[in-house]
């Protein structure tokens, strides 16, 4: 079999442009900002990244990128990496560029020390992450929504326009008090992402997304808005320790929107249910694979604690 013509370049800050350019070719028009790309990459509280280029004849064709992030898996806290984007143009068709770019990063993360490779994929790359690269399907996460205006939704579905919205508020600087609250309440949780003061204000705080914050004297939660399925979207991103209920119709009030969305945990499901939230047939596809030889692989919906907020998708 001949060799590729095509070859993995390293990212360098040169080519940023490349990358949001295949983006923008590669999503029809949509595409990260360059502030929203050094939010992402140059100041998440990590610090560490892994985006590497395929090129061809001087072409940037495809790119694939993974972001550390601090987790407890399985009683244990380390680093995982979470697939980001995957990403390849029309001139990368055929030449395993998708599973050479992904094969590379992992290897490339397991060397960093990664115990674990993680992401929420879509039915175009999941099949090629499990069938091909070595990955598992772990579990699905449910979506569950507080209709607000229905009739809205549908117009905007009929009209095939852009849906409006905005969120209403700020989102307050954390500290200690919101560390606190959610250290106690991590202490119940299976394999969940530990989020310092620190990452939540810049997770929300200094993101290029607008969001807002509601805080009790024993919980806190984070709303932000977009569009999901043609439907303008309020997205419950955070909901951490007591008061839940007051916090969710808060973050409802909060947003412009036609329907909120959420994503709940094993034993949260009486707390959203109280705040006019019913499941939908709507569901994230989480997949993995352990990096580290002996590091297990958890499976099942019950076996994670995720948000909205810790999904690239939202």
């Amino acid at each position: 079999m001949p060799a590729p013509r095509w070859e993995i370049v390293p990212y360098e800050p040169v080519r940023r442009r490349d990358f949001l350019d295949l983006m923008r070719e590669v999503y029809e028009g949509s595409a990260w900002s360059e502030e929203e790309f050094d939010w992402w990459f140059g100041r998440n509280p990590t610090g560490r990244f892994i985006l590497n280029l395929a090129v061809e004849d001087g072409e940037t064709i495809g790119a694939a990128a993974q972001s550390f992030a601090r987790m407890v898996i399985d009683g244990r806290e380390g680093e995982a990496t979470f697939t980001i984007h995957v990403m390849t143009g029309p001139a990368a068709r055929g030449k395993g560029v998708f599973s050479g770019l992904q094969m590379h990063n992992d290897e490339q993360a397991a060397r960093a020390g990664a115990r674990l490779a993680l992401g929420f994929t879509n039915p175009m790359a999941g099949p090629i992450f499990v069938s091909k690269l070595g990955w598992e399907e772990l579990c699905w996460l449910r979506l569950w929504a507080r209709p607000k205006r229905p009739l809205s939704a549908l117009r905007h579905l009929r009209a095939h326009g852009a849906p409006s919205g905005r969120v209403r508020g700020a989102v307050e600087r954390f500290g200690p008090r919101h560390e606190e609250i959610y250290r106690r309440a991590a202490a119940r949780w299976p394999a969940h992402f530990v989020k310092s003061a620190d990452y939540l204000n810049w997770r929300y705080g200094e993101s290029t997304r607008s969001y807002a914050s509601f805080s009790t004297a024993r919980g806190f939660a984070v709303v932000g808005w977009g569009v999901y399925r043609g439907i303008s979207a309020g997205l419950v991103c955070e909901l951490v320790g007591g008061d839940g209920v007051r916090l969710l119709r808060r973050c409802v009030r909060a947003v412009d929107a036609d329907l909120v969305i959420a994503m709940p945990n094993r034993g949260e499901y009486g707390t959203y249910l109280a705040a006019g939230f019913v499941p939908t047939p709507a569901a994230i596809r989480f997949i993995g694979r352990s990096l580290q030889a002996g590091e297990p692989l958890p499976h099942g919906r019950d076996a994670f604690r995720f948000s909205l907020g810790d999904t690239d998708i939202f």
